[in-house]
């Protein structure tokens, strides 16, 4: 289930959150935004009260203490650092989700359209050959 459906976010591109911008107005819009940042494979920007805007990967979401932990990336490498929670007002989902369109269920359907678009051509070559 994509994580848009999961947390019933709209959508700028079908099935993905990448583009969208959450806003944290309250302590229930912080937790589901942070939360769903945490849950998202891709790079996400969050503002912060005092103006600052951080890049980073969200690879821990603490409810308590609140906190959100980020991999900030600097040149090659990539810094954790951690943030109070109740100081982000956005957070804006600007990385491309790597993993997306990669799901079980998107791969059992694109199997199945293979393995049917195979047995067409199998059927073909045995009716050319004369087989069926």
């Amino acid at each position: 289930m994509p994580q848009a459906e999961k947390h019933a976010l709209p959508t700028h591109k079908p099935g993905s959150i990448e583009g969208t911008t959450l806003a944290c107005t309250d302590a229930a819009s912080r937790q589901n935004a942070l939360q769903t940042a945490f849950d998202y494979r891709g790079d996400v920007t969050l503002d912060f009260k005092n103006g600052n805007k951080i890049i980073g990967f969200v690879f821990r979401y603490d409810e308590s203490p609140a906190q959100v932990h980020l991999f900030i990336p600097q040149g090659k490498d990539s810094v954790p650092q951690i943030f109070p929670a109740d100081q982000v007002t956005a957070v804006h989902f600007t990385g491309e989700d790597p993993a997306f369109g990669k799901s079980w269920d998107d791969w059992t359907t694109k199997a199945e359209k293979e393995r049917i678009k195979e047995s067409e051509r199998l059927a073909r070559e045995s009716v050319a050959r004369g087989e069926l």
